[in-house]
This record gives C-alpha cells, structure tokens and sequence, in this order.
C-alpha cells in the first residue's frame, strides 16, 4: 500500500511539474551582407548581421477550468557577437480567459506596430529592409496594460487595446517632444487595433490607432516624439481562388505629433518642426512556388515627411528575395534591396545583397 501511494504521489507531482515548465524558444538569423553606400556614406562594407536574433520563455499555466496565467519574457541575442547580448524585448504576465479575451501588463510590441502582420512586413527583422527604417509607429512600448479579444469569439474579429503609464513627474512637460503637459496618469499613451481575419476567402485585413505614443520620424532622426497615427493593413491570399501560393499586402498610414510643438535645441538654437506630419504607404507579393521549397517575396514602401518651411522628403525603399525553406524550423535566404532618399546630394541610395539562414526553436 506504502509503494502504491508513494507512486501516485510521484506521477503526480511529475505531472504538476510537466504541466508547469515553460516552453524555451527562440530565432537564430544570420545574415552576410555587402553594403553600397552603407550609412548613405561613400563606402561599401560586407557585415556579418544578426537579424533580430532571440531567445525567450513563455508559458500558460491553467488556473481555473476557464482561466489560464500567461507570462512571456524574451530577450535579443547578437548572434553575429556585436554589442550586447540580452537586450530587452517583450514581456509581460497576465490572465487568459479561454475563448474570451487575455489581459496582460508588461513591455510588449504596440498594437499598432502588430497590424503590420507578416504578409506587409514581409521583410520583418532583417537589418536593411525591416521597413522600421522608414516608417512611423513599429514601436515596443513600456509600462503598458493590454487588452485583446480572442479572433474566435466574434467569428474572426477581433479588438485590441492598450494603455501605457508615463510615469513622469507632475511638473514635467514634454511640449518639444509632441505633448504638451505631464505624462503622469493612466493611459498617456494608447494603442489600439481592430483586426478581422477570414482563411476560407483568405482575407486579412487591420486599422490601429496610436495617441500619444513616442516614434520616430526617421527622415529628420526625430526619436520619442509623442505621435498620434492612424494605420490600415490588408492582405489577400488567392489559394482559396485557385491560384495556390500567391499572397499580396498593402499598408497605408499617416501620423503627426499629438501636439504641433515638436522643436530641438542645439545650444541656443532652437528648431521649430511646426506642420509634422509623415504618410506612407506598401505594397508586397508574396508566391510560394506549389510542391516546392522555395518562396519569392517583394515589397516597395515609400514614406514622406513634410514640416513648415522646408521641402517634403521622401524615402523608398525597393525589395526582393527568395525563400528555401528546409523544414518547419530552418530556412536559406536571400535578399536584393535598395534604400533610397531624395533629400541627400550624393550617395542618396543604399544597396545591400545579402545570403543568410535563420533556425527557429
């Protein structure tokens, strides 16, 4: 009888443990690239580049019959061996009602930023053509509170939001930044989404907003200016229409600063960005080459910025590749891309050709 508890009592507390261990994951991608014009500088550089390389321990843990916690924590890894290892990427914990809806409070991409899913940023991670390089809102935010219905409980709809905590002083004022007065409340920032996504017509489809969420405007290197945008997405995938393996996707945004007082200084000289406002817009294709490896992918995103008194500036970014994929878990890669902006007298276009492979666990 003794050897009979003592067993079940082991099986259980196995089964307890099994059911408790976090699952380890992550994405090795390594890249090498040669590099026209690299920085917009006259000079060409062949790198070894570690394409967003992570590793991560998410989990889900039953708490109830309906109820589940959750909790993700995922780190950067330079796979290439530059800079350093272990930066911040998502994380949060938070309680998953099943078939409803999940709550979650930590450091995770916007909902803006995940509108964009993989079918618009198809180039997603890689150091050249990550269209982060040219659009407004692809933003992680901290100290944020996030609310996200389950797509099967409203028949593939569904919505998303998310309040970010300033957590500033009372007395600060972030006017040359975008927003004028104190970010020291609930909800400073907030970022949400509405998705609908339909696999029997192939159909994808978003719009997200941001209010008052620090981005960057890359064609004036604006970095933490508190923007309010706009963000519609949509993708079709024509294998429900007979033409296996051929997907493409559109974006199209605009976004200005929450308050019209962005300005730097630079000693005494103050720079007024007074009219800030940038558009933009993508388009992608996508084919899957049936009963083979391989996938060919392109995209064209163009991005202009406009503010009082000067000339609008315009970047484009051009892209294509090609897919060999291995297994589930392992891909060869090859890109062709260029950079272009019209603002620059000389050496206004990047150009980089680069072979890579990336491993996911």
């Amino acid at each position: 009888m003794k050897k009979l508890l003592l067993a079940a009592t082991v099986a259980t507390l196995a089964m307890n443990a099994a059911q408790a261990a976090p699952t380890l994951y992550g994405k090795l991608s390594v890249t090498l690239d040669n590099i026209d014009n690299n920085g917009f500088k006259d000079e060409s550089v062949t790198k070894v580049n570690s394409n967003a390389s992570r590793i991560g321990v998410k989990g889900e843990e039953k708490l109830t019959d309906k109820l589940s916690a959750v909790y993700l924590a995922e780190w950067q890894v330079n796979t290439d061996g530059d800079g350093t290892d272990l930066g911040m990427r998502n994380r949060y914990i938070g309680i998953k009602s099943d078939g409803i809806a999940t709550l979650k409070v930590g450091r995770f991409d916007s909902y803006f930023k995940t509108a964009a899913g993989s079918n618009q940023d198809i180039f997603n991670d890689h150091n050249e053509l990550d269209m982060t390089a040219v659009l407004v809102g692809e933003d992680r935010l901290n100290n944020v509170i996030g609310f996200e219905t389950d797509k099967k409980l409203l028949g593939g709809l569904a919505f998303n939001i998310m309040f970010q905590q300033g957590e500033e002083s009372s007395a600060a004022d972030s006017a040359s930044k975008g927003k004028e007065g104190s970010r020291d409340g609930f909800g400073d920032g907030v970022s949400t989404s509405l998705t609908y996504e339909n696999k029997d017509i192939g159909l994808a489809a978003a719009v997200a907003g941001n209010f008052g969420v620090a981005s960057k405007y890359n064609a004036y290197s604006l970095s933490g200016i508190y923007t309010d945008a706009v963000r519609v997405t949509g993708s079709l995938d024509l294998t429900p229409a007979g033409v296996d393996g051929l997907v493409f996707g559109a974006l199209w945004q605009t976004a200005q600063p929450t308050d019209d007082t962005v300005s730097t200084t630079d000693g005494t000289t103050v720079t007024s960005y007074k009219g800030l406002q940038e558009d933009a817009y993508g388009v992608t294709a996508a084919y899957k080459i049936p009963s083979t490896p391989i996938k060919l992918k392109a995209e064209y995103i163009s991005a202009t910025t406009e503010s009082n008194g000067r000339d609008d500036r315009k970047q484009d970014m051009y892209g294509v590749g090609a897919d060999y994929q291995i297994n589930k878990q392992a891909r060869f890669y090859g890109v062709v891309g260029q950079q272009k902006r019209d603002w620059l007298a000389k050496n206004d276009t990047k150009t980089v050709i680069g072979l890579g492979m990336e491993y996911n666990f």
